[in-house]
């Protein structure tokens, strides 16, 4: 998920990460659009870190101190780890996040609460916290800054933190009610590329979940539908998940007293993975950082199967048996699809008119508009307009100006954009996407079909044939921006002496005459003509002997063997594999009768064997005929007694 983004998310870790800039810039360097070896997927295009201020086609890094400042604690390269990974992790799920390091400056509540009250006074649309331990009586004067902020507080905040790594147990400030608790998920997959098919996640069995002992339930769990009296009546953890398992970790960069490259997994990820989430949300201008919204019981999927302890109840296990509403404590509600769940509810949903469209390559559609189901609010929408074809463009006029994405304005009480139209040079089916934050988004399917033939291409593009010999070519066609026409074309040759059969189709053989010669096969279609060079090669002399070995008798019979040899006229090498057809006659070779025939295959050394049996003494006459690829046919006699 990369789209929309824009948005800041703020990172708490504690003590000073010296290569967190460095690291960041090549992980997102290294993982631009890169393809995945194991699944040989694709990701998205990550752009690069800005050196200061936003410019665009790039995201902002700052790394300041628990109170803004740019004097950093001391070093710690353990937590530079977990560093590297929130960094990566926020840069994997929201490549367009802006993102802000808090560095507190140890690792005691005291201070990572100071670092989170800093951060979420630059009202980004998350703080994210991977961190936790044991709770403790007190933990609740920390509530106040481990909770969400709405939008009326200047900035809508949504604050995360990781539920732990040790399996069925609570942390703190993952207990806080008003935060949203992140557990995890193993999540696996089968096959590759287009075979590639995900499995439904499973509980990680080292995501913590459980029953506070300190925190009361917040209202969004207080329901039948999320919770049992008898099992908590205390806030619940945790809320929602993400993959976390280890065993099938994320890539993380970190050379802080580290190799570089390294896997990690824990519901560290699974956290930030989250907070991105809520970044996604809020770059689309939707974001609702209340845990509550993803209580309402879309946006996510819940997850079935799997354990982080043997409680016996939801807090610690999933699947059959469990809570109604799927909701499980070690992965919440479940897994995010999409942001649905971390957005407010929307002023409305966009739709294109008329809702599909036909179009030729290279040709604006009719007129097209996007309506929008409730009046614009008095400010207005900006409506944003993208398609999935790298050749499709958008004009506010059929006659030109077409560009890659357009944003139509419509003003405060209307209810439709204005006359737009699209152009697409790729054929196919390609979807138009109308969005607009607070908007549910639009789609229009619309057809490309070819364009007229404009080029023809004949395939073989030469061929060197030699005489009496065939070879095949097939003619495909194109439109002027190479999106295959389907022809039927007429074919032609200039070669002197050869043939075209079949005279029209999508392919024809041609036949070399029995002179060598050069030209061309071509096909042809609605004064379209695309050509394939044709050489026909004169065919190499054939030496052809045929020697008569001793006659022997044995009982009736006369044997007599005939050895046949076949040789290149000019280099005298013997070909192997050349086919012979023997005839023998009795009497002259030209007016004897035919009393035998055989067949053979030289072998390596040009030589073929035959024995010639009969039980009449007599005169005969051997008669050889060779034929071998490339080479005139071979001829050969010799008379015997036997």
């Amino acid at each position: 998920m990369t789209k929309p983004g824009g948005a800041t998310i703020a990172v708490v870790d504690a003590y000073n990460d010296p290569y967190a800039a460095t690291d960041l810039a090549a992980y997102r360097s290294t993982m631009n659009a890169a393809t995945d070896p194991r699944t040989n997927l694709t990701g998205t295009k990550i752009p690069p870190l800005c050196s200061s201020t936003t410019s665009p086609g790039c995201v902002t890094f700052k790394k300041v101190n628990q109170s803004g400042g740019t004097s950093y604690p001391k070093g710690n390269t353990g937590w530079g780890e977990e560093i590297s990974l929130d960094l990566d992790m926020i840069s994997a799920i929201c490549p367009n996040c802006n993102i802000t390091l808090v560095e507190a400056s140890s690792s005691s509540f005291s201070n990572l609460n100071a670092a989170v009250a800093y951060a979420k006074s630059l009202h980004p649309a998350a703080v994210t916290n991977s961190y936790g331990g044991s709770e403790f009586s007190s933990e609740t004067s920390y509530n106040a800054n481990y909770s969400y902020s709405p939008s009326s507080s200047g900035g809508a905040t949504a604050v995360t933190a990781a539920t732990g790594d040790s399996g069925y147990g609570v942390e703190f400030p993952a207990a806080a009610p008003n935060l949203t608790a992140v557990g995890g998920t193993s999540l696996t997959y089968t096959g590759t590329g287009a075979t590639l098919a995900w499995n439904p996640q499973t509980v990680w069995s080292g995501a913590g979940a459980g029953c506070s002992a300190y925190e009361t339930m917040p209202s969004w769990q207080d329901t039948s539908a999320f919770d049992v009296s008898s099992v908590c009546a205390s806030r619940q953890v945790g809320d929602v998940s993400a993959v976390a398992d280890p065993n099938t970790g994320v890539a993380v960069y970190d050379t802080y007293s580290e190799p570089g490259w390294m896997v990690f997994g824990g519901t560290s990820a699974s956290t930030q993975i989250i907070g991105a989430m809520y970044g996604l949300a809020a770059g689309a201008g939707v974001e609702q950082p209340s845990p509550a919204g993803l209580y309402q019981g879309t946006g996510v999927v819940a997850v079935t199967s799997g354990s982080d302890g043997s409680c016996g109840t939801y807090l610690c296990q999933a699947g059959t048996g469990r809570l109604s509403s799927g909701y499980a404590g070690p992965v919440g509600v479940g897994v995010p699809d999409g942001i649905g769940a971390f957005s407010a509810a929307t002023a409305g949903s966009l739709s294109f008119s008329p809702s599909s469209e036909t179009a030729t390559a290279g040709q604006p559609t009719g007129s097209l508009k996007v309506n929008l189901s409730a009046p614009a609010p008095s400010g207005g929408v900006t409506v944003n307009l993208a398609t999935s074809s790298s050749g499709g463009s958008f004009s506010t006029s059929s006659t030109g100006g077409f560009n890659h994405t357009l944003s139509l304005t419509v003003a405060g009480g209307a209810t439709a954009t204005g006359t737009f139209y699209y152009e697409d040079t790729v054929a196919g089916t390609s979807t138009v996407t109308a969005s607009a934050p607070g908007w549910t988004t639009g789609n229009l399917s619309v057809t490309v079909d070819p364009g007229p033939l404009a080029s023809i291409t004949v395939s073989p593009s030469s061929a060197t044939v030699a005489e009496g010999a065939t070879q095949t070519f097939t003619a495909t066609g194109a439109d002027s921006y190479g999106n295959p026409v389907v022809v039927d074309p007429s074919w032609t040759t200039t070669v002197s002496g050869g043939a075209v059969s079949p005279s029209s189709g999508s392919s024809t053989t041609f036949t070399a005459g029995s002179t060598s010669g050069a030209g061309a096969v071509t096909a042809t279609q609605n004064g379209v003509s695309g050509s394939a060079s044709v050489t026909v090669s004169s065919l190499a002399a054939m030496t052809v002997t045929v020697t008569n070995g001793l006659t022997v008798r044995k009982g009736p019979n006369y044997r007599t063997p005939v050895t046949v040899t076949a040789a290149d006229a000019t280099t005298l090498a013997p070909l192997s594999g050349a086919n012979v057809a023997l005839d023998v006659f009795s009497g002259s070779c030209s007016t004897g009768t035919l009393v035998s025939s055989g067949s053979g295959t030289t072998g390596s050394n040009g030589q073929v064997t035959f024995t010639f049996t009969t039980k009449s003494q007599g005169t005969y006459c051997a008669v050889a005929t060779a034929t071998y690829s490339g080479y005139s046919t071979g001829t050969s006699q010799d008379s015997f007694t036997n």
